[in-house]
């Protein structure tokens, strides 16, 4: 018999966080349909989620997120006994009600159905995420489901059709699984990407600055290598117009910087323009997130746009350059803190 979902918790070194985020998968998931992969954990991740009563696959060599998930599908069979498997992360909370949000796009029989991210409250790091990730779904996401071009699937909280994840390359030769496997399924033409708003996961974010460099670098390093992998810069698809459009984004910042340094007298104004937008903004996802805690925050965040900007083409950087020196890419895990 052909169970509905599943869920697979791919972790390494995660004894901090996973029983909470195993608890939490519980309120949604039966014991039975929860597979967590130990990805060659040292430490107790394995024993602890062996107590919390689920499957667990405990592999004695880290293979990588991507390698460990294609693993623990391959070894339990998960798409010929299932119709959907989730794929979340051992730093994440998923809602009691993500299923029942997902569960009324499932007549139009997409390819994946894309939760919302949320961020967990813990300082100055987590407030610039709710900001940013409340304008990335409530603006983006909204609009890229609605012209069918959602250019990433996030990792931890993305429901996959069993069919089409089984014509998925899942060898991920990139530190961004989750940006590949989404390309995957716009270039294959394999179904629909729907944006369930409802479906949420609180995941962690970094809770110093030396982590979130560390975070950012690697999204960046991931995207430019799938940007390069899967020839992303070609204009012949929809999918690629977008991706190339949001990427402007970033582009327009260094120039605006770039014009602001040989042209001092109009510095001022940019600064002021760009801070007023970025506050602006800040305080109306704050409003509609009904999360005012951020607020006092605020002012610093375009500190963490700088920081993106020179993540994102130092990234471009090292891609390039490690690429032409045949070397791989760490994974650089951040730190992690206990949920109560």
């Amino acid at each position: 018999m052909i169970r509905d979902f599943c869920v697979i918790v791919p972790a390494y070194n995660e004894e901090k966080v996973i029983s909470s985020s195993l608890r939490s998968l519980k309120n949604v998931f039966d014991p039975c349909d929860i597979y967590v992969v130990s990805d060659g954990s040292t430490d107790n991740t394995a024993s602890l989620a062996s107590l919390e009563g689920v499957n667990v696959l405990n592999l004695k060599k880290n293979r990588g997120k991507a390698l460990a998930q294609e693993k623990v599908i391959k070894c339990k069979k998960l798409t010929k006994r299932y119709k959907y498997v989730l794929f979340s992360d051992a730093d994440s909370q998923i809602d009691a009600n993500f299923l029942i949000a997902a569960k009324v796009h499932l007549s139009k029989n997409p390819a994946l159905i894309v939760g919302t991210v949320k961020a967990h409250r813990k300082g100055f790091i987590s407030a610039f995420r709710t900001f940013e990730y409340g304008l990335s779904h409530r603006v983006y996401k909204t609009a890229q489901n609605f012209i069918k071009t959602i250019t990433v699937a996030p990792g931890c909280a993305s429901l996959y059709n069993s069919q089409v994840l089984e014509k998925l390359n899942l060898k991920s030769e990139t530190l961004t699984e989750d940006f590949d496997l989404t390309i995957q399924i716009h270039k294959g033409e394999l179904g629909d990407i729907i944006y369930a708003s409802n479906a949420i996961v609180t995941t962690q974010d970094p809770i110093n600055l030396k982590d979130y460099w560390k975070q950012v670098l690697r999204w960046n390093i991931g995207t430019w290598q799938n940007y390069f992998l899967h020839k992303l810069y070609k204009m012949n698809k929809k999918f690629n117009l977008e991706l190339n459009f949001l990427f402007l984004d970033n582009v327009m910042w260094i120039v605006s910087l770039v014009f602001g340094i040989l042209f001092p007298a109009v510095l001022l104004h940019i600064v002021a323009g760009v801070t007023i937008t970025i506050y602006s903004f800040a305080l109306i996802i704050a409003l509609l997130e009904k999360k005012l805690w951020v607020v006092p925050y605020i002012p610093v965040f375009p500190l963490f746009f700088v920081i993106n900007i020179i993540s994102y083409f130092y990234a471009l950087f090292r891609v390039i350059y490690i690429t032409k020196k045949k070397k791989t890419f760490s994974w650089n895990k951040v730190s992690r803190f206990e949920v109560n």
